[in-house]
Parts: C-alpha cells; structure tokens; sequence
C-alpha cells in the first residue's frame, strides 16, 4: 500500500520537518507499505507554497491511504490533502497502527 505523510511543512525549521517526516517514513516502511514524503516528492526547501501543493497533491493522488501527522490540524496544505483524500475515499489514519497491514 502506498501511504501518503500529511504533515505542515510551511513555518517549520529543515531540521524538524525532516525528522519528523522522516520518523514517520521509517515507520510506514517497516510497515511493509512504500510512503510517499511531500518533502522528497518536492525536494527543494525554496519552492513555493502553490508550487509544492501541486506536486504533493499529484503524489497524493496515487496513494492508496493517508497518514496525518499531529501538525497537519496546524496546516493549510495538509487541511487541503486530507479534504481532498476524504472527497476521493481515500482513508486518513492518524495512528500507524490504524494502517491495515499489508
């Protein structure tokens, strides 16, 4: 399963975005599942906020579930991701373990 990391990105530091997306990635890998980090399919911290959005809502796009960070209820571009995964049934989890295993 593909499992897409929402999470808010805009305001935070490198470093604490990338550990926790990264935490998480780690996570869903040992899972057994592929996940699909919005700071990897952007890959350039200077991209604008529109430009990343269409990026990220592409990867989302392809996802078989989503995996809501705490900071997600903190961000605009996650608020859009998740409504955008509910529209389309795609299933939200904000626990790892709610994630069916593969």
């Amino acid at each position: 399963m593909k499992v897409y990391i929402a999470g808010k990105v805009t305001g935070t530091s490198l470093v604490e975005c990338t550990h926790k997306f990264g935490t998480a990635h780690i996570a869903i890998k040992k899972q057994g599942h592929e996940a699909i980090n919005p700071l990897a399919v952007v890959n350039n911290w200077k991209t604008t906020w529109q430009a990343a959005m269409k990026l990220c809502i592409a990867a989302l796009m392809t996802a078989d579930a989503v995996y809501t960070l705490p900071c997600s209820k903190d961000s605009k571009g996650a608020k859009l991701e998740l409504q955008l995964a509910k529209e389309l049934d795609i299933p939200v989890y904000n626990k790892l373990n709610e994630i069916p295993k593969p």
